[in-house]
Protein backbone atom coordinates (compact mmCIF):
# COMPACT_ATOMS: atom_id res chain seq x y z
CA UNK A 1 0.00 0.00 0.00
CA UNK A 2 1.45 3.23 -0.58
CA UNK A 3 0.80 5.20 2.73
CA UNK A 4 1.06 8.93 1.06
CA UNK A 5 -1.74 8.02 -1.45
CA UNK A 6 -3.95 6.72 1.36
CA UNK A 7 -3.48 9.43 3.46
CA UNK A 8 -4.69 11.78 0.73
CA UNK A 9 -7.60 9.65 -0.27
CA UNK A 10 -8.50 10.08 4.01
CA UNK A 11 -8.11 13.86 3.81
CA UNK A 12 -9.87 14.49 0.27
CA UNK A 13 -12.69 12.19 1.68
CA UNK A 14 -13.29 14.06 5.08
CA UNK A 15 -13.58 17.53 3.34
CA UNK A 16 -15.65 16.30 0.82
CA UNK A 17 -18.04 15.47 3.58
CA UNK A 18 -17.50 18.25 5.34
CA UNK A 19 -19.06 20.50 2.26
CA UNK A 20 -22.26 21.93 2.48
CA UNK A 21 -25.27 20.21 1.34
CA UNK A 22 -25.58 22.64 -1.46
CA UNK A 23 -22.03 22.28 -2.67
CA UNK A 24 -22.25 18.01 -2.53
CA UNK A 25 -22.85 16.30 -6.27
CA UNK A 26 -26.41 16.64 -6.98
CA UNK A 27 -28.25 13.37 -7.43
CA UNK A 28 -30.22 12.75 -10.69
CA UNK A 29 -32.86 15.46 -12.00
CA UNK A 30 -36.40 14.32 -11.33
CA UNK A 31 -38.05 14.43 -14.72
CA UNK A 32 -41.54 13.43 -15.35
CA UNK A 33 -45.32 14.65 -15.38
CA UNK A 34 -48.56 14.06 -13.64
CA UNK A 35 -50.24 10.58 -14.70
CA UNK A 36 -53.75 11.15 -13.19
CA UNK A 37 -56.03 10.87 -15.97
CA UNK A 38 -54.47 7.79 -16.80
CA UNK A 39 -56.90 5.67 -15.76
CA UNK A 40 -60.09 8.00 -17.68
CA UNK A 41 -57.97 7.65 -20.65
CA UNK A 42 -57.76 4.00 -20.86
CA UNK A 43 -60.99 2.95 -20.21
CA UNK A 44 -62.03 5.87 -23.23
CA UNK A 45 -59.56 3.92 -25.27
CA UNK A 46 -56.88 6.22 -25.38
CA UNK A 47 -53.67 4.18 -27.37
CA UNK A 48 -50.18 5.38 -26.61
CA UNK A 49 -47.17 4.61 -29.41
CA UNK A 50 -43.45 4.90 -29.04
CA UNK A 51 -41.75 7.21 -31.29
CA UNK A 52 -41.65 4.04 -34.22
CA UNK A 53 -45.38 4.28 -33.69
CA UNK A 54 -45.46 0.64 -32.14
CA UNK A 55 -48.79 0.77 -29.52
CA UNK A 56 -47.75 0.23 -25.50
CA UNK A 57 -48.02 0.64 -21.62
CA UNK A 58 -48.19 4.58 -21.40
CA UNK A 59 -46.12 4.80 -18.40
CA UNK A 60 -43.56 2.26 -19.54
CA UNK A 61 -43.42 4.29 -23.10
CA UNK A 62 -42.49 7.40 -20.42
CA UNK A 63 -40.34 5.27 -18.60
CA UNK A 64 -37.77 4.25 -21.94
CA UNK A 65 -37.69 7.89 -23.15
CA UNK A 66 -36.39 8.62 -19.27
CA UNK A 67 -39.02 9.71 -16.77
CA UNK A 68 -38.06 8.70 -13.42
CA UNK A 69 -40.66 10.26 -11.39
CA UNK A 70 -44.77 10.57 -11.81
CA UNK A 71 -47.25 12.73 -10.41
CA UNK A 72 -50.17 11.48 -8.99
CA UNK A 73 -53.61 13.79 -7.91
CA UNK A 74 -56.29 12.48 -5.60
CA UNK A 75 -59.34 13.40 -5.31
CA UNK A 76 -61.64 12.35 -2.29
CA UNK A 77 -64.49 11.17 -4.37
CA UNK A 78 -65.55 11.36 -8.32
CA UNK A 79 -68.27 10.90 -9.75
CA UNK A 80 -72.20 12.87 -10.80
CA UNK A 81 -73.17 15.23 -7.95
CA UNK A 82 -69.36 16.15 -6.68
CA UNK A 83 -67.85 18.39 -8.79
CA UNK A 84 -68.69 22.23 -9.47
CA UNK A 85 -70.48 24.60 -11.42
CA UNK A 86 -72.02 21.56 -13.28
CA UNK A 87 -69.31 19.77 -14.21
CA UNK A 88 -67.67 16.55 -12.36
CA UNK A 89 -64.44 13.99 -12.36
CA UNK A 90 -65.75 10.49 -14.06
CA UNK A 91 -66.77 8.21 -10.56
CA UNK A 92 -63.43 5.61 -10.33
CA UNK A 93 -60.95 8.41 -11.64
CA UNK A 94 -58.68 9.67 -9.36
CA UNK A 95 -59.92 8.18 -6.08
CA UNK A 96 -58.61 6.88 -3.31
CA UNK A 97 -58.54 3.17 -4.99
CA UNK A 98 -57.40 4.76 -8.79
CA UNK A 99 -54.35 6.49 -7.28
CA UNK A 100 -53.38 3.11 -5.25
CA UNK A 101 -53.33 1.03 -8.39
CA UNK A 102 -51.53 3.98 -10.47
CA UNK A 103 -49.11 3.96 -7.62
CA UNK A 104 -48.18 0.59 -7.82
CA UNK A 105 -48.04 0.82 -11.69
CA UNK A 106 -45.82 4.13 -11.51
CA UNK A 107 -43.51 2.08 -8.34
CA UNK A 108 -43.32 -1.40 -11.11
CA UNK A 109 -41.48 1.56 -13.72
CA UNK A 110 -39.19 2.26 -11.41
CA UNK A 111 -40.57 5.91 -10.94
CA UNK A 112 -40.80 8.25 -8.10
CA UNK A 113 -44.32 9.43 -7.42
CA UNK A 114 -45.16 12.99 -6.07
CA UNK A 115 -48.60 12.47 -4.55
CA UNK A 116 -50.84 15.85 -4.51
CA UNK A 117 -53.66 15.92 -2.27
CA UNK A 118 -56.20 18.45 -3.41
CA UNK A 119 -58.45 17.91 -0.46
CA UNK A 120 -61.74 18.34 -2.48
CA UNK A 121 -63.93 16.55 -4.75
CA UNK A 122 -62.96 18.87 -8.08
CA UNK A 123 -60.51 20.64 -9.50
CA UNK A 124 -58.60 23.30 -6.94
CA UNK A 125 -56.63 26.19 -7.58
CA UNK A 126 -56.64 29.95 -6.56
CA UNK A 127 -59.98 30.50 -7.31
CA UNK A 128 -61.38 27.13 -5.97
CA UNK A 129 -60.56 25.60 -2.88
CA UNK A 130 -63.90 23.77 -2.18
CA UNK A 131 -63.69 20.95 0.38
CA UNK A 132 -65.07 17.62 -0.18
CA UNK A 133 -68.91 17.60 -0.05
CA UNK A 134 -69.02 14.81 2.28
CA UNK A 135 -66.83 17.21 5.34
CA UNK A 136 -68.97 20.49 4.07
CA UNK A 137 -72.38 18.32 5.00
CA UNK A 138 -70.40 17.42 8.48
CA UNK A 139 -69.16 20.62 9.04
CA UNK A 140 -72.65 22.73 8.43
CA UNK A 141 -73.85 20.26 11.11
CA UNK A 142 -71.63 22.21 14.08
CA UNK A 143 -72.82 24.47 16.26
CA UNK A 144 -70.51 27.79 15.24
CA UNK A 145 -67.29 28.28 12.86
CA UNK A 146 -64.91 27.43 15.77
CA UNK A 147 -66.29 23.97 15.91
CA UNK A 148 -66.33 23.67 12.14
CA UNK A 149 -62.88 24.85 11.86
CA UNK A 150 -61.60 22.20 14.68
CA UNK A 151 -62.93 19.66 12.94
CA UNK A 152 -61.80 20.82 9.73
CA UNK A 153 -58.41 20.61 11.11
CA UNK A 154 -59.36 16.94 12.59
CA UNK A 155 -60.48 16.01 9.05
CA UNK A 156 -57.19 17.25 7.18
CA UNK A 157 -55.23 15.18 10.00
CA UNK A 158 -57.45 12.19 10.06
CA UNK A 159 -57.82 11.85 6.09
CA UNK A 160 -54.43 12.25 5.08
CA UNK A 161 -52.64 9.64 7.52
CA UNK A 162 -55.64 7.23 5.97
CA UNK A 163 -54.30 7.88 2.73
CA UNK A 164 -50.53 7.93 3.78
CA UNK A 165 -51.33 4.58 5.43
CA UNK A 166 -52.80 2.55 2.72
CA UNK A 167 -49.64 4.08 0.13
CA UNK A 168 -46.85 2.84 2.72
CA UNK A 169 -48.91 -0.66 3.05
CA UNK A 170 -49.07 -1.17 0.04
CA UNK A 171 -44.90 -0.49 -0.36
CA UNK A 172 -45.47 2.75 -2.54
CA UNK A 173 -44.27 5.28 0.16
CA UNK A 174 -44.38 8.71 -2.26
CA UNK A 175 -40.68 10.66 -2.58
CA UNK A 176 -43.15 13.93 -2.11
CA UNK A 177 -46.50 15.15 -1.03
CA UNK A 178 -47.86 18.22 -1.29
CA UNK A 179 -50.60 19.42 0.61
CA UNK A 180 -53.00 20.96 -1.81
CA UNK A 181 -52.74 21.98 -5.48
CA UNK A 182 -51.24 25.56 -5.94
CA UNK A 183 -52.42 27.07 -2.82
CA UNK A 184 -51.00 30.70 -3.40
CA UNK A 185 -54.54 32.00 -1.77
CA UNK A 186 -54.64 29.31 0.66
CA UNK A 187 -56.85 26.00 0.70
CA UNK A 188 -60.17 24.45 2.48
CA UNK A 189 -62.50 27.85 2.13
CA UNK A 190 -63.42 29.46 3.73
CA UNK A 191 -60.99 28.70 6.74
CA UNK A 192 -57.69 28.61 4.96
CA UNK A 193 -57.58 31.40 3.43
CA UNK A 194 -54.19 33.93 3.35
CA UNK A 195 -56.46 36.19 4.58
CA UNK A 196 -56.68 34.04 7.68
CA UNK A 197 -52.99 33.03 8.21
CA UNK A 198 -53.18 32.04 11.55
CA UNK A 199 -55.70 29.10 10.30
CA UNK A 200 -54.08 28.55 6.72
CA UNK A 201 -51.10 27.46 9.04
CA UNK A 202 -52.79 25.44 11.03
CA UNK A 203 -54.06 23.83 8.21
CA UNK A 204 -50.56 23.19 6.67
CA UNK A 205 -48.78 21.96 10.40
CA UNK A 206 -51.39 19.69 10.65
CA UNK A 207 -51.03 18.04 7.31
CA UNK A 208 -47.43 17.80 7.65
CA UNK A 209 -47.48 16.52 10.86
CA UNK A 210 -49.84 13.72 9.37
CA UNK A 211 -47.60 12.68 6.66
CA UNK A 212 -44.24 12.46 8.67
CA UNK A 213 -46.04 10.44 11.18
CA UNK A 214 -46.98 8.18 8.56
CA UNK A 215 -43.99 8.69 6.09
CA UNK A 216 -41.00 10.47 7.65
CA UNK A 217 -39.11 9.97 4.45
CA UNK A 218 -41.75 11.55 2.39
CA UNK A 219 -40.77 15.58 1.67
CA UNK A 220 -43.30 17.74 2.21
CA UNK A 221 -43.73 20.73 -1.08
CA UNK A 222 -45.66 23.27 -0.77
CA UNK A 223 -47.49 24.19 -3.92
CA UNK A 224 -48.08 27.45 -5.58
CA UNK A 225 -48.64 29.01 -9.02
CA UNK A 226 -46.51 31.88 -11.00
CA UNK A 227 -43.21 30.46 -10.89
CA UNK A 228 -40.89 33.40 -12.04
CA UNK A 229 -42.71 36.13 -9.49
CA UNK A 230 -40.78 36.75 -6.05
CA UNK A 231 -42.53 39.25 -4.81
CA UNK A 232 -45.68 36.61 -4.52
CA UNK A 233 -43.45 34.06 -2.64
CA UNK A 234 -41.40 35.92 -0.54
CA UNK A 235 -44.95 37.08 0.90
CA UNK A 236 -46.50 33.95 1.18
CA UNK A 237 -43.66 31.81 2.70
CA UNK A 238 -42.63 34.58 4.79
CA UNK A 239 -46.13 34.45 6.63
CA UNK A 240 -45.97 30.79 6.44
CA UNK A 241 -42.18 30.91 8.13
CA UNK A 242 -44.02 33.13 10.78
CA UNK A 243 -46.53 31.39 11.63
CA UNK A 244 -44.17 28.07 11.84
CA UNK A 245 -45.13 25.91 8.99
CA UNK A 246 -42.29 23.43 8.27
CA UNK A 247 -41.66 22.56 4.58
CA UNK A 248 -39.07 20.26 2.61
CA UNK A 249 -39.30 21.74 -0.36
CA UNK A 250 -40.94 24.46 -2.25
CA UNK A 251 -43.15 23.79 -5.84
CA UNK A 252 -43.78 26.33 -7.97
CA UNK A 253 -45.88 26.03 -11.35
CA UNK A 254 -44.39 27.62 -14.57
CA UNK A 255 -46.20 27.95 -17.67
CA UNK A 256 -44.21 30.88 -20.30
CA UNK A 257 -47.97 31.50 -21.61
CA UNK A 258 -48.96 32.58 -18.02
CA UNK A 259 -46.10 33.80 -16.60
CA UNK A 260 -45.00 35.72 -19.34
CA UNK A 261 -41.10 34.17 -18.26
CA UNK A 262 -38.39 32.58 -19.84
CA UNK A 263 -36.43 29.85 -18.44
CA UNK A 264 -33.25 32.14 -17.76
CA UNK A 265 -35.68 34.35 -15.80
CA UNK A 266 -37.27 30.88 -13.82
CA UNK A 267 -33.50 30.13 -13.07
CA UNK A 268 -33.16 33.62 -11.60
CA UNK A 269 -36.02 33.21 -9.46
CA UNK A 270 -34.86 29.88 -7.93
CA UNK A 271 -31.61 31.56 -7.08
CA UNK A 272 -33.18 34.14 -4.93
CA UNK A 273 -36.25 31.56 -3.42
CA UNK A 274 -33.73 29.00 -2.90
CA UNK A 275 -31.32 31.54 -1.00
CA UNK A 276 -33.78 33.27 1.03
CA UNK A 277 -35.12 30.38 2.47
CA UNK A 278 -32.48 28.10 2.05
CA UNK A 279 -34.93 25.65 0.39
CA UNK A 280 -34.81 22.96 -2.43
CA UNK A 281 -37.44 23.73 -4.94
CA UNK A 282 -39.19 21.04 -7.16
CA UNK A 283 -41.42 22.51 -10.81
CA UNK A 284 -44.21 20.98 -9.65
CA UNK A 285 -46.18 21.73 -13.66
CA UNK A 286 -44.40 23.25 -16.81
CA UNK A 287 -46.82 23.11 -19.84
CA UNK A 288 -45.73 24.39 -23.33
CA UNK A 289 -47.52 23.99 -26.71
CA UNK A 290 -46.48 21.52 -29.66
CA UNK A 291 -49.69 23.05 -31.72
CA UNK A 292 -50.80 26.47 -31.86
CA UNK A 293 -54.16 25.12 -31.52
CA UNK A 294 -55.95 22.06 -29.91
CA UNK A 295 -57.02 18.82 -32.45
CA UNK A 296 -60.00 20.34 -32.84
CA UNK A 297 -58.62 23.97 -34.12
CA UNK A 298 -59.48 25.99 -31.20
CA UNK A 299 -57.15 27.45 -29.55
CA UNK A 300 -55.92 25.10 -25.96
CA UNK A 301 -55.57 26.13 -22.16
CA UNK A 302 -52.37 27.58 -22.85
CA UNK A 303 -53.17 29.74 -26.19
CA UNK A 304 -49.67 30.44 -27.34
CA UNK A 305 -45.77 30.22 -25.58
CA UNK A 306 -45.65 33.65 -23.71
CA UNK A 307 -42.14 34.98 -24.68
CA UNK A 308 -41.25 32.69 -26.59
CA UNK A 309 -41.72 32.62 -30.27
CA UNK A 310 -44.92 31.56 -32.42
CA UNK A 311 -43.01 29.83 -34.53
CA UNK A 312 -42.10 27.48 -31.18
CA UNK A 313 -45.65 26.40 -30.87
CA UNK A 314 -44.57 22.87 -32.97
CA UNK A 315 -43.00 19.33 -31.86
CA UNK A 316 -39.60 21.14 -32.96
CA UNK A 317 -40.26 24.04 -30.66
CA UNK A 318 -41.38 21.69 -27.87
CA UNK A 319 -38.51 19.85 -27.57
CA UNK A 320 -36.50 22.56 -28.07
CA UNK A 321 -37.90 24.88 -24.67
CA UNK A 322 -37.67 21.61 -22.88
CA UNK A 323 -34.15 20.92 -23.69
CA UNK A 324 -33.63 24.55 -22.12
CA UNK A 325 -35.42 23.73 -19.13
CA UNK A 326 -34.21 20.82 -18.52
CA UNK A 327 -30.80 21.75 -19.12
CA UNK A 328 -31.48 24.52 -16.73
CA UNK A 329 -32.98 22.43 -13.80
CA UNK A 330 -29.75 20.09 -13.98
CA UNK A 331 -27.54 22.61 -13.55
CA UNK A 332 -29.51 24.47 -10.87
CA UNK A 333 -27.62 23.02 -7.90
CA UNK A 334 -30.92 23.65 -5.59
CA UNK A 335 -33.86 22.33 -8.50
CA UNK A 336 -34.57 18.60 -7.81
CA UNK A 337 -36.76 18.36 -10.82
CA UNK A 338 -39.78 19.25 -13.11
CA UNK A 339 -43.62 18.00 -13.26
CA UNK A 340 -44.75 18.00 -17.12
CA UNK A 341 -48.52 18.88 -17.42
CA UNK A 342 -49.80 17.03 -18.67
CA UNK A 343 -48.24 14.64 -20.45
CA UNK A 344 -50.81 11.96 -20.98
CA UNK A 345 -53.99 13.47 -21.56
CA UNK A 346 -54.04 13.11 -25.45
CA UNK A 347 -57.21 14.15 -27.49
CA UNK A 348 -60.00 11.54 -27.20
CA UNK A 349 -63.70 12.23 -28.20
CA UNK A 350 -64.28 10.80 -24.60
CA UNK A 351 -62.17 12.66 -22.69
CA UNK A 352 -62.55 16.59 -21.82
CA UNK A 353 -61.32 18.65 -18.70
CA UNK A 354 -64.36 17.32 -17.03
CA UNK A 355 -67.87 15.66 -17.51
CA UNK A 356 -70.98 17.79 -17.77
CA UNK A 357 -73.29 17.16 -15.45
CA UNK A 358 -76.58 15.71 -16.77
CA UNK A 359 -75.50 14.21 -20.04
CA UNK A 360 -72.60 13.13 -18.89
CA UNK A 361 -70.70 14.43 -22.32
CA UNK A 362 -66.71 15.71 -21.79
CA UNK A 363 -65.78 19.33 -22.19
CA UNK A 364 -63.33 20.09 -24.62
CA UNK A 365 -59.58 19.02 -23.63
CA UNK A 366 -57.99 22.12 -23.21
CA UNK A 367 -54.27 20.39 -23.12
CA UNK A 368 -54.53 18.22 -26.03
CA UNK A 369 -52.07 20.47 -28.14
CA UNK A 370 -49.45 20.39 -24.76
CA UNK A 371 -49.54 16.69 -24.33
CA UNK A 372 -46.10 14.60 -24.93
CA UNK A 373 -47.93 12.61 -27.90
CA UNK A 374 -49.02 13.57 -30.58
CA UNK A 375 -52.52 13.77 -31.50
CA UNK A 376 -52.63 10.20 -32.48
CA UNK A 377 -51.16 9.26 -29.44
CA UNK A 378 -47.86 9.35 -31.07
CA UNK A 379 -44.78 10.32 -28.90
CA UNK A 380 -43.71 13.31 -29.72
CA UNK A 381 -39.75 14.87 -30.41
CA UNK A 382 -39.73 16.31 -26.86
CA UNK A 383 -39.31 12.54 -25.52
CA UNK A 384 -35.91 11.60 -27.90
CA UNK A 385 -34.17 14.05 -25.50
CA UNK A 386 -35.85 13.71 -22.09
CA UNK A 387 -33.36 10.67 -21.30
CA UNK A 388 -30.00 13.15 -21.39
CA UNK A 389 -31.19 14.67 -18.79
CA UNK A 390 -31.87 12.13 -16.11
CA UNK A 391 -29.29 9.72 -16.21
Amino acid sequence: MNVAIDRRTLLAAALASALPAAHAAKAPLLAGGDISALTWMERAGAVYRDRDGQPGDCLAILKRYGHNIARIRLYDRTGSGTGADGWYWPEGSMDLPDVLALSRRAKAQGLQIQFSFHYSDFWTNSKTQDPPHAWRRELARLPDDTARFERLLALVEQRTREVMKALVDQGTAPEFVSLGNEIEMGMLYPWGRTSDWPRLGALLKAGYAAVKAVSPASRVVLHLDGGGDVPKYRDWFDNARAQGVPWDVIGPSYYPFWTQKNVAQLMSFCDTISARYDSDLLIMEAGFNFSPTRHDGWPGQLENNGPYPASMSSPEGQRDFMAELLAACKSHPRVLGLLYWDPIMIANRKVGWALKEGSGEPGPNVVSNTTLFDFKGRALPVLDIWKQYTQ
